[in-house]
């Protein structure tokens, strides 16, 4: 289920948003059934009424998420323009989402390597997507030859930085004043 569509009048939204921050606070592991009941003021057992397990929680958090950014990005990269303009789109949905979705941005940020395995089939992988973008760029020449993954993994290393680091320092609101800085360094990374 799409988190940004979960139905306001129920328990579990309110679930999701404490255990989202508690994952993020204190780490997955680290977190418990019990504190996330507290913290979102519901019983341990209302959890399992919408979740079998922290584990599937955090999975099914983690792959809403991710997966409602990677559509994003992935409509992005299909959609018309030159490689610098969907990488400009590309800058701004990260600081976008840095900015709206903090909380969920540092969930998958900081916990893609643990999760984006077991994405449903359905899921785009953020990587992947890059990497078309990448080679799509290099086929019009205007991207350098290269790696197309190894310039993916800099390209989305230093946009989430970026991200990671405002956040980080309580700057978060002021990213999107920043999109053409964060845009063009992207793109002199990359640029033929």
């Amino acid at each position: 289920m799409d988190i940004l569509e979960e139905k306001p009048d129920t328990k579990r939204p309110v679930i999701i948003q404490a255990a989202t921050s508690l994952f993020v606070r204190h780490g997955v592991d680290a977190t418990s059934m019990r504190s996330i009941a507290e913290a979102a003021g519901v019983r341990e057992a209302a959890i399992y009424r919408y979740f079998a397990s922290k584990d599937a929680m955090s999975r099914e958090i983690f792959a809403s998420w991710y997966g409602w950014y990677s559509r994003q990005l992935h409509q992005i990269v299909r959609g018309l323009g030159t490689t610098k303009e969907k990488l400009y789109g590309a800058a701004r949905l990260e600081l976008s989402a840095a900015a709206e979705h903090t909380e969920a941005f540092v969930y998958f940020c900081e916990n893609e390597a643990r999760f984006v395995r077991s994405l449903p089939a359905g899921v785009p992988r953020a990587r992947a997507v890059l990497i078309e973008l990448i080679r799509s760029g290099q086929k019009r020449g205007e991207v350098k030859v290269g790696d197309p993954g190894l310039l993916a993994d800099m390209l989305s290393g230093a946009l989430c930085a970026v991200a990671l680091s405002w956040i980080g320092r309580g700057r978060r609101g002021e990213l999107k004043n920043h999109l053409a800085l964060v845009a063009e360094t992207g793109w002199a990374m990359i640029a033929a």
